[in-house]
């Protein structure tokens, strides 16, 4: 009976622990990967799977819908690397067509990250750009001149580009041929 318990037991917590490990991930079906950004086509439609609810309702976010826009994360830079607090990131010079977007820095829950700037989001009406239009939004711990995103703590982080009323589809095609911004590692401490 004793043996019989810690199997349970162990089977148990190893269900727990896969699960929360895959959802800290958000949704591993339907993921389309563009550069260092990916996004799940599924989110805000009837059709999206349980993993992707789940991953959704953990942080409290209510997806955009289909017609509304598109979220991409980013996790690592160009090279594939993961993102590292000890290291300035450079996030540009250009973004997919949309009326608006959003690049936004968050934990490795998705949860914005407090920093002593008070700034975790920048919106594409308020960026300095180059006479182009390009921009360029530095990404570290330490201040940094012209668009800074500042990284709160010295831990894991995630960028959240958030596409609003964008012609591009959730299928991802379009996204491809578009300019997705590039996450670039400048220097690291």
């Amino acid at each position: 009976m004793l043996k019989a318990f810690f199997i349970l037991a162990a089977g148990l917590a190893l269900g727990i622990g896969s699960a929360d490990a895959l959802l800290r991930q958000g949704s591993p079906f339907g993921v389309v990967a563009v550069g260092a950004w990916r996004f799940a086509t599924g989110d805000g439609t009837a059709d999206a799977d349980p993993y992707a609810r789940a991953a959704l309702a953990r942080v409290g976010e209510i997806p955009l819908a289909l017609g509304e826009g598109l979220r991409l994360t980013a996790r690592v830079d160009d090279d594939g690397a993961k993102l590292n607090p000890a290291c300035v990131y450079v996030v540009g010079p250009r973004a997919p067509p949309a009326r608006y977007w959003t690049l936004e820095i968050a934990d490795r829950d998705g949860y914005p990250m407090n920093n002593p700037a008070g700034r975790s989001v920048f919106r594409s009406g308020e960026l300095l750009r180059a006479g182009t239009g390009e921009f360029a939004i530095r990404v570290s711990a330490e201040a940094e001149p012209g668009n800074w995103l500042p990284i709160g703590r010295r831990e894991g982080f995630q960028l959240i580009l958030r596409l609003y009323d964008t012609p591009l589809s959730a299928v991802g095609d379009d996204i491809q041929r578009s300019a997705a911004p590039h996450v670039t590692k400048e220097r690291c401490r």
